[in-house]
């Protein structure tokens, strides 16, 4: 393992080397699997996640995602053909009255996440499938959690809960052999950033950074995934946010790990209660996680069969 003084060197290098920079931002603009409207999407969950949104404000966002608009307008039985007929302002703002603000909000996140779940089908690597489909639970299981432990902005941490592993999956896409190098390091002992540094040049955190700014997503956004990558990028006001999707990753770990049942996972779980000040005892625990597992299983029966 690097010691400090090796891993400064590197973190210099990196500032001189124009091969590494270069190489970084060629995997930057190579990567155009994932959506790069995302801010629009957030947008619109944000709006919808509140009863009081003023329809105009929504109507406007929606006019940017005339698929999205089309798909409200014919559930509320209108007869506009998904994706073929320009949306009316009157007829939008109808349609979201009957169908109410929880539906466009569940769908701005299936939109999201199906664009996730198209990089799953268009692959054949085992290593970014797992990626993909690890995110998108992540993003759900995540919601869940911000409901379980009063965490009102949801849709803050479905977003951040999709992009968490933003930067493994651009390497992973764009230079599978150092993926697979970078992940032998890690599973040996060695911490993510050193890994990175050694195997890449520059650091994941850098380029997760720059990705998310380039879907302009919000600074909150990406300093819950900057803490992923690493731990010193954390601030207080972003702290309760982090620690939240901290829970939300260690509950959706313990989900894929089938032997980790809502009993084991009590004890790391009664901390995280603890430290966001939720009270619960372990039968209302288990009660909340097979609840959660429950929805997991059907939301994602839902998603996979809209590919």
């Amino acid at each position: 393992m690097l010691d400090s003084a090796q891993t400064k060197k590197i973190d210099s290098f990196l500032e001189k080397s124009p091969n590494t920079l270069k190489r970084m931002q060629q995997m930057l603009a190579d990567t155009k699997e994932f959506p790069g409207h995302q801010l629009l999407i957030y947008n619109l969950m944000k709006l919808t996640n509140d009863v009081n949104t003023f329809d105009t404000e929504l109507i406007n966002y929606l006019a940017e995602d005339q698929e999205l608009a089309a798909l409200i307008v014919e559930k509320a039985r209108m007869n506009a053909r998904l994706g073929k007929t320009n949306v009316t302002a009157s007829q939008l703002r109808l349609s979201i009255k009957r169908l109410g603000y929880g539906f466009v909000h569940n769908e701005a996140q299936f939109s999201l996440a199906k664009a996730y779940a198209k990089v799953y089908y268009r692959t054949n690597d085992e290593e970014v499938k797992a990626l993909v489909k690890k995110s998108i639970r992540l993003a759900f299981v995540a919601r869940e959690t911000a409901s379980l432990v009063g965490f009102k902005d949801a849709a803050v941490l479905f977003c951040a809960g999709l992009n968490y592993y933003i930067a493994d999956l651009i390497v992973a896409l764009r230079d599978p052999r150092a993926y697979k190098e970078l992940q032998n390091m890690k599973a040996k002992g060695m911490d993510s950033k050193t890994a990175s540094l050694s195997v890449l040049g520059f650091d994941l955190t850098e380029l997760a950074t720059q990705k998310l700014e380039e879907w302009r997503l919000p600074n909150h956004i990406v300093n819950i995934i900057k803490a992923n990558y690493d731990t010193n990028e954390t601030s207080d006001a972003n702290y309760k946010a982090i620690l939240v999707m901290k829970f939300a990753e260690y509950i959706n770990n313990s989900l894929i790990n089938k032997k980790s049942g809502p009993h084991a996972m009590w004890d790391k779980a009664y901390d995280y209660l603890s430290k966001l000040g939720v009270t619960m005892d372990i039968d209302k625990w288990v009660e909340e996680i097979k609840l959660i597992y429950i929805k997991l299983l059907e939301t994602e029966h839902t998603l996979y069969q809209r590919k």
